[in-house]
């Protein structure tokens, strides 16, 4: 391939990634923006392969949202829990000191995201119990 064919080929995947990247963030900032109401309650997740299997129970105390989780490697309250543009985010710290971080979007009592910890991330889903 030429040096000419080269630069062409990589100006078209590097347009084709930002307009993907673009429609995806326009997508999300198009839906409605959900008030932290929508968590309260009990949340049953799990990483996408099967092999973790977690409990995330939220409420509303003092007008701020609250959460615990539970899971294989303990229980323990949310750390900087948050929840801005549909997306909750929080950090749990469980058996040895190791610290979990969770990110993941919610729309229609369901959940899909990542969890982050020292050996790497893994893809999440939930739903919400009814």
């Amino acid at each position: 391939m030429s040096a000419r064919n080269q630069r062409l080929t990589i100006a078209i995947l590097t347009a084709a990634s930002i307009a993907a990247l673009a429609a995806g963030a326009a997508a999300q900032s198009q839906a409605p923006a959900q008030k932290p109401d929508v968590l309260v309650g009990t949340w049953d997740v799990k990483m996408e392969d099967g092999s973790r299997e977690f409990t995330w129970e939220f409420a509303i105390k003092d007008g701020k949202l609250v959460g615990k989780y539970s899971g294989a490697s303990g229980s323990a309250e949310m750390a900087n829990l948050t929840f801005e543009n549909n997306t909750v985010k929080f950090s749990v710290t469980v058996g040895n000191g190791m610290v979990i971080d969770f990110s993941a979007i919610v729309a229609d009592d369901k959940l899909t995201g990542m969890l982050s910890l020292e050996y790497g991330e893994a893809p999440i889903t939930g739903a919400k119990r009814k």
